[in-house]
């Protein structure tokens, strides 16, 4: 029995914020139902995640159309959240916006997930993840060697959004176990983003300035902290920042003289230069076996191909492999009473359309027809 059993949620949204945010819910029990209209067939962004398509289920279905929009106020009555993905004001304009569900199911949870949020200044403008890195600050902490941003190859505030999307979610449906009511949330990427970067943040308002702002891994960041080259050309991370592991890991490495020296600046370029050299002596292999056992902060930079072969995570069940033998990430986070569990396979688009209508009352002849007509689509 899954933590979000019997938690109905439909997903409107198509980009991967959505998605994600809703995969968090599938995973621990939510009856997730995948809404996406009928020519995405094609184009489907989602189609190699397959993170984000189990355990749940997909339905085609136009809502430009009033009988895709009359599928879908069935469906909402019976709901317990939607998401949506669009940006502010789409949904209204189609008709299945928060007052429109409301108004059919009062204890809806009706959470909107766009990039600036439903109200200011920048609420209509266009982004992806690269803006909202930009906008929230952080591409000024991650620089090259001359000073310019580095583009981070993954989702970052995508990913900060679809968290506190659900976060949002989960917090509205505690208060309305209390107050019977649903309510709306406002979920925004860069509000997401920007709740994570409190602590830089907050440093700079007070004049500390980032080693790492140029370039993360030049010597103007501190030895303890930092990303070290091996013999191999691959690297290890090394990061003790509390003084009695720094201290230890020195002794490790032969030079003991070093460890009250931990944060002293005239001692830093001689710290680092000699830790350059030493790491570069061996290779990657020879450091992790050697540091394996030691209570030091340090761990090899794996490459992406290597982590789902990586023990730690096969002992943390979090390395899922699907039906199709691809590896994806497992069930997070663990609870011990009502655990996360896979129930359903990755959907195929489309794949629960026939099933979801006939649970809904729907005969073949009227889905047969309503697939003529294109408001709705199956395989």
């Amino acid at each position: 029995m899954g933590a979000l059993d019997g938690l109905n949620v439909i997903d409107l949204s198509r980009l991967l914020p959505g998605p994600f945010c809703t995969a968090l819910l599938a995973d621990h029990g939510a009856n997730v139902l995948m809404v996406e209209a009928p020519w995405f067939r094609n184009d489907s962004v989602l189609g190699e995640v397959p993170m984000v398509r189990r355990n749940k289920r997909h339905i085609a279905l136009d809502l430009r159309k009033d009988k895709g929009k009359e599928i879908f106020f069935q469906l909402a009555g019976r709901a317990d959240v939607v998401v949506d993905g669009f940006r502010p004001g789409v949904v209204e304009r189609l008709g299945v916006g928060y007052d429109a569900v409301r108004s059919i199911n009062p204890r809806i949870i009706y959470c909107s997930l766009t990039g600036y949020g439903q109200t200011g200044p920048l609420a209509n403008r266009a982004g992806h993840d690269l803006n909202y890195m930009a906008a929230t600050g952080l591409l000024d902490l991650i620089r090259d060697r001359g000073g310019n941003p580095i583009k981070p190859f993954f989702q970052m505030a995508d990913l900060a959004g679809s968290l506190y999307a659900a976060l949002g979610i989960l917090l509205a449906v505690v208060a309305r176990e209390r107050t019977g009511e649903g309510q709306y949330v406002d979920a925004a990427m860069t509000d997401g983003l920007l709740s994570l970067l409190a602590i830089p943040i907050s440093f700079t308002a007070s004049g500390f300035r980032f080693p790492g702002r140029v370039d993360n891994n030049s010597r103007e960041s501190f030895p303890c902290y930092r990303i070290y080259e091996t013999r191999d050309r691959r690297h290890l991370s090394v990061g003790p920042l509390e003084p009695h592991l720094w201290e230890s890991l020195c002794r490790k490495l032969g030079c003991p003289e070093y460890g009250p020296l931990q944060f002293d600046e005239t001692a830093r370029d001689e710290i680092s230069a000699r830790l350059e050299e030493l790491f570069r002596s061996q290779d990657l292999e020879y450091w992790t076996s050697l540091l394996s056992e030691a209570d030091d902060c340090v761990a090899p930079v794996l490459k992406l191909e290597e982590v789902p072969h990586y023990e730690h995570f096969h002992a943390r069940e979090m390395i899922h492999i699907t039906e199709k033998g691809v590896p994806a990430p497992g069930i997070a986070p663990k609870l011990s009473g009502t655990p996360g569990s896979y129930r359903i396979p990755a959907y195929e688009f489309g794949e629960h359309t026939v099933e979801v209508l006939t649970e809904i009352g729907y005969s073949s002849d009227e889905i047969a027809r309503l697939r003529e007509e294109m408001t709705i689509w199956h395989p």
